[in-house]
Order: structure tokens, then sequence, then C-alpha cells
């Protein structure tokens, strides 16, 4: 459904959704500082005022965006067979949401919010490793040992931007105070500056998957 303007142009009407696909959008654009209500409703094509029909304030936005993107999470891990085919899923889904939404990325830790596509997330993966043996609540420190890894890889790469365009990747020796001796720097060239993070985050998995469903010691 459209509404026609005085113009007599057609406008799609304001839903929650369209207005945190906008907000969305608007931040990978400008960045976060940039977002105020009134640049939304603009972005719109209504006045600020109109979207309080739809959403609280401003916080209520910057929720939604983190639901919004739990929701790209969601859809990109469904659980599979095997659980450890489904958590390198849901751990690679995460960090791929993070990346495509970098200016928004940081609001999934900082809001302190649990949508329930997140929630959702979570039940499906743990259907699947319980029903394959692992004991429930192992089942939860498991999926939440893999939540945090990719949350926490990809926040830092994000950070330093070196995780998908290598043109912006810092010179090693831009990270190294003055007269940092030789052999340090040595270190670093290799630590920092050989460095593969598609690579280093497969590894990650492996070696969190390759013991994570052992038994605990007795």
């Amino acid at each position: 459904m459209t509404t026609r303007t005085a113009a007599g142009t057609t406008r799609e009407p304001l839903t929650r959704r369209r207005v945190l696909d906008a907000a969305l959008a608007y931040i990978d654009q400008h960045g976060l500082a940039a977002l105020s209500m009134h640049k939304l409703g603009a972005e719109l094509g209504v006045k600020g005022m109109s979207l309080y029909n739809h959403v609280a304030n401003k916080d209520d936005v910057l929720d939604g965006v983190v639901e919004t993107l739990w929701d790209e999470v969601e859809r990109a891990a469904p659980a599979q067979a095997d659980w450890r085919t489904g958590a390198r899923t849901l751990a690679r889904a995460i960090r791929d949401v993070m990346h495509h939404h970098p200016q928004a990325a940081s609001l999934i830790t900082v809001r302190q919010l649990m949508p329930v596509a997140a929630l959702r997330t979570v039940q499906t993966h743990l259907a699947t490793m319980t029903g394959s043996g692992i004991p429930e609540d192992r089942a939860y420190a498991l999926l939440r040992t893999i939540w945090t890894y990719a949350l926490g890889t990809a926040q830092a790469e994000i950070c330093w931007d070196t995780c998908r365009d290598s043109t912006r990747r810092p010179a090693v020796g831009d990270l190294l105070r003055p007269q940092t001796p030789a052999e340090l720097a040595a270190v670093a060239e290799i630590f920092c500056g050989r460095h593969d993070p598609d690579a280093q985050f497969e590894l990650g998995l492996d070696l969190m998957l390759r013991g994570i469903g052992r038994a605990p010691a007795e």
C-alpha cells in the first residue's frame, strides 16, 4: 500500500521495519554518531515527529538496529544436521554481519540487548547440540564460547581495519612506539604484519571445535 503526496507522487507508508532499515542504512553510510531522529526522518521523506508513531525514541531506534542485525545473523545461520557445522556457520555469520555493518557493529555489545532473533538462534543450535548427546549445560557453555569468540574477533578486526580491505591496513611501523628494540620490532612484523584474518579466524574455530565436544575431564 502506498500513499499519495500533495505533489502527486506516491510514498510507501512508514512502518517500524522501514524506520529501522533506514536507520541501519544511514549508520552504514554516515556513521553512528551522525544519526538523529531529524536526519532519519529526512531520509524517509517525513518530519522527524512522524517517526514517533513507530518508535519510542532514539534509544528504541538503536535497540531496533540491534534487532535488525541479529535478524541477519539468524537468517544466515540456520541449524545444521551436524552441530559442529552449525556452530561454524553461526560464528561466521556473526562475524560477517558485523563486518558488513562496521559502523553499527558496536551496538551489538554496547546496547546490552538480547533480541528475540538472537534467542531463537541460540535455541535452534542448542537443540542440535543436545540432540547429538551434549548435555544441556555444556551446550550452553559451548554456544557462549563460540558467540563471544565471533563477536570479539570481529570487533577487534573492525577496530584495526584489518579484515576485508587490505589497503586500509596500518603499516606495522605505525603500531610501534619510538625506540622499540629491533628484536621486538621483528616480532611485531610477524605477529601483526603476516596476518590473514580469515585464516586466523578459521584456525580459532578449528581449535575450539576440535576439543569442544569432548567430555569434560573427570
